[in-house]
């Protein structure tokens, strides 16, 4: 899956495609909660928000996917570091003081719900790749030529 054992066990049932639109949604969740903790005045719950939304952001424009933009790393990487994203989630009220309010719930389910689709996606999954197809068509280039 993405390269970590204690993923190996869960189907793979998330394609590149799918999970490429659910980052997109996710990063913009993030960014909708930071300017709703903003506005009720917990700055703390904001800033963590925009944190997270910034990250999965990063994380999406940067994997070579469907929908990714620059296409940095590989799908792969990129599970690692969606788990990543899930630890951070769980850990910002910790870390920043605000689990006695009522924004730390969003945290939790943030974590929950990340390490449930990083968990359930198919990393190997590579159809969405440009550089496997510049691969393949490299290789078929080179083999006309010879």
């Amino acid at each position: 899956m993405s390269g970590l054992k204690f993923d190996d066990s869960l189907p793979g049932v998330i394609s590149s495609r799918t999970h490429s639109i659910i980052d997109y949604i996710h990063a913009g969740t993030n960014f909708i909660a930071a300017a709703l903790f903003y506005k009720r005045g917990n700055a703390r719950a904001g800033h963590a928000a925009a944190a997270l939304g910034g990250s999965v952001l990063m994380n999406a424009l940067m994997t070579d996917y469907d929908y990714g933009i620059f296409r940095v790393w590989s799908f792969k990487t990129h599970g690692i570091l969606d788990y990543s994203v899930a630890a951070a989630s769980a850990a910002f009220p910790k870390l920043l003081d605000i689990e006695d309010t009522p924004e730390s719930g969003y945290f939790y389910a943030q974590g929950a719900g990340e390490t449930i689709i990083a968990g359930i996606s198919d990393y190997d999954d590579d159809s969405g790749s440009q550089r496997r197809k510049s691969r393949k068509f490299s290789s078929f280039r080179n083999r006309r030529a010879a």
